[in-house]
């Protein structure tokens, strides 16, 4: 389910704890996200995919050595866009799971691009 409110919502799927602040940090202060919930697990990864009511979730494929698929599932089942923030290469990554995605380091301006292209394409 995606959020419509004044203030656009994300959750962070992170398993590094440095990388997971400074995303958060990013979302909040850069580009106007209240950042709901972070999930450094696969178990909290799938809590947080089944319950946080939010309008975009920014996903590193491997969390702690399990793959996301499963908490992408979810985002999926319930119409919630996401974007692969990952530095996996794309011909790794299942087709059913493919989607706007920045590569490791990425900077302010393609993970914000990123998430524009995953709102667009939700909302088409």
């Amino acid at each position: 389910m995606t959020v419509t409110s004044a203030v656009p919502r994300a959750i962070v799927f992170e398993d590094h704890a440095g990388l997971a602040s400074t995303l958060s940090d990013l979302l909040e202060e850069r580009l106007g996200y209240d950042v709901a919930a972070c999930a450094g697990c696969i178990e909290e990864a799938l809590r947080v995919a089944h319950v946080a009511r939010c309008d975009v979730a920014v996903v590193d494929l491997d969390l702690q050595g399990i793959m996301a698929y499963p908490a992408l599932d979810e985002l999926k089942r319930r119409g919630i866009p996401y974007v692969l923030a990952t530095s996996a290469l794309p011909v790794d990554i299942p087709t059913r799971y493919i989607a706007p995605m920045v590569r490791k380091p990425y900077s302010a301006q393609q993970l914000e691009d990123a998430i524009r292209e995953a709102s667009q394409r939700r909302a088409s």
